[in-house]
């Protein structure tokens, strides 16, 4: 694996945050857990240890709606909690919560952000006699979740784990893990 010119002793934590926890790359003043690609060796303890962790560039939900404009409020709605809707892109899984008066959508709130869409993708919801249109104002892309861990059981002390990580979620042990990285 060659030279380190960084280490950091780690002991995992449940924090998925986004804000490095090198302080040579953190402008906050304020540590996160985001190692940014480090290797990860397994210091000095007894027997074998499990390392719960984020693989490095493992992505949460990309392109998730965050703000909607109501272009047209349709006519036959019922309010309803996550109503289904359709895109004249790529985007799927997004869903809305409606209150309608007389018919007609007048405010709506996301209740299911879905995945891919773009800035000014027309939405259609689902459910009305004329169909009501929404305009895609604002998307966003997501960290990585819990579940989208790497178990690896058994490491023995001395080791280096296989892959180079973003986040540890959880070691067996309170210390002897150690994140690696050059400085660049």
């Amino acid at each position: 694996m060659g030279y380190f010119g960084k280490a950091l002793a780690i002991s995992g934590s449940a924090t998925i945050d986004g804000i490095p926890a090198w302080e040579f790359m953190n402008q906050t003043g304020t540590l996160g857990t985001y190692l940014a690609g480090s290797a990860i060796y397994v210091g000095d303890s007894t027997g074998a240890q499990t390392a719960v962790v984020i693989v490095a560039g493992t992505l949460g939900a990309q392109n998730t709606v965050t703000s909607l404009t109501i272009s047209d409020g349709g006519t036959g709605y019922t309010g309803a909690v996550g109503v289904a809707t359709t895109t004249d892109g790529n985007g799927t899984g997004l869903t809305v919560t409606t209150t309608v008066t007389g018919g007609v959508i007048t405010s709506l709130t996301i209740a299911a952000a879905g995945t891919d869409y773009k800035l000014n993708d027309t939405i259609t919801v689902s459910g009305g006699g004329g169909n009501a249109t929404l305009n895609v104002d604002d998307v966003r892309s997501l960290l990585p979740v819990v579940g989208d861990a790497v178990t690896f059981d058994d490491v023995q002390a001395g080791s280096v784990l296989p892959v180079y990580v973003d986040y540890v979620l959880n070691t067996s042990t309170a210390g002897g893990f150690i994140a690696m990285r050059n400085e660049t």
